[in-house]
């Protein structure tokens, strides 16, 4: 399974979600893998991504592509990347598929969505996982709104709290929605976060 599994939202929002990660497969091809890495970040940056991130250098919001193509940080795990609708993520796979660089690739989003992708890319998915959902006592959970955000970081690095205290402010004026998606982005250091989806919901949330 992965961290980007559990965004919650409805279709018209998730439309606009897609984060991917490429992984190095633990046991197998730790080594000699990090270039690999950063030619899938090189080639996801040939497109529109909002985010990005190779984990140990920072995100696209506490650091540059610049510095995380070349830093020297070796024995990366994982690059992550963050599109915002099918065709960019489509095109992407394709360069992929072309470059053959033998890294895993996870493509999250909503199943009709990421099935049309790989099949356009000429591609068939290896695995598949469903989240099912949360269950039990939700009524202790934060709003439907405020989930849609939180849970678009799978390590729950960002607050609800944090949330509501940008609502408050956007409605103030001290904010503008998409300022406040990029103070939410800077808390997720794995670099799934989507700011521009955020914006969206958070715009939502100050007129209700």
């Amino acid at each position: 399974m992965t961290h980007t599994l559990h965004r919650a939202g409805d279709p018209a929002s998730l439309s606009e979600d897609y984060p991917m990660l490429a992984i190095r497969a633990k046991g197998f091809n730790d080594e000699g893998n990090d270039w690999r890495l950063r030619k899938i970040l090189e080639i996801a940056s040939r497109h529109p991504i909002v985010n990005f991130s190779d984990v140990k250098t920072g995100s696209r919001f506490t650091a540059s592509l610049d510095e995380i193509l070349n830093s020297d940080v070796e024995d990366l795990p994982m690059i992550q990347i963050v599109f915002t609708n099918s065709e960019d993520m489509t095109r992407f796979m394709k360069d992929l598929k072309e470059a053959d660089l033998g890294i895993s690739v996870v493509a999250s989003g909503l199943f009709e969505e990421i099935f049309q992708c790989c099949k356009k890319a000429g591609l068939r998915p290896h695995s598949v996982d469903y989240s099912l959902g949360v269950y039990g006592r939700v009524e202790k959970l934060p709003s439907k709104e405020t989930m849609e955000i939180t849970t678009m970081c799978g390590h729950a690095l960002i607050s609800k709290n944090l949330v509501a205290k940008l609502v408050a402010d956007i409605k103030k004026g001290k904010e503008t929605s998409s300022s406040a998606a990029e103070v939410l982005a800077r808390d997720c250091i794995c670099g799934i976060f989507n700011p521009v989806r955020a914006a969206n919901i958070l715009e939502a949330i100050s007129e209700l």
